[in-house]
């Protein structure tokens, strides 16, 4: 018997809990942008990403610091079979 669920596919769009679930699945990866200290500052307040329903923004004030956020991104998703899309990008 088959694995009824499609991992690759996400959280269902529109799902009144999906924001939910998309927030525990990738709140481990908050965590590591946050301490890598990239991002851009706000007065004092840095700001590395934006999150909004199953959405991610990236924020930076390099070229250096957005390719460091990204590979964060990438082996976070290699890790937890998570699926950035790039032509979302």
């Amino acid at each position: 018997m088959g694995n009824r669920f499609n991992i690759a596919c996400g959280v269902r769009q529109g799902g009144v809990l999906s924001p939910y679930f998309f927030s525990i699945y990738i709140d481990d990866l908050i965590t590591e942008l946050r301490q890598s200290v990239y991002g851009i500052y706000i007065g004092s307040l840095l700001a590395g990403c934006i999150l909004y329903a199953d959405d991610i923004v990236l924020l930076s004030g390099s070229f250096h610091g957005l390719q460091r956020m990204l590979d964060i991104c990438s082996q976070y998703g290699v890790q937890f079979d998570i699926q950035f899309n790039p032509l979302k990008s």
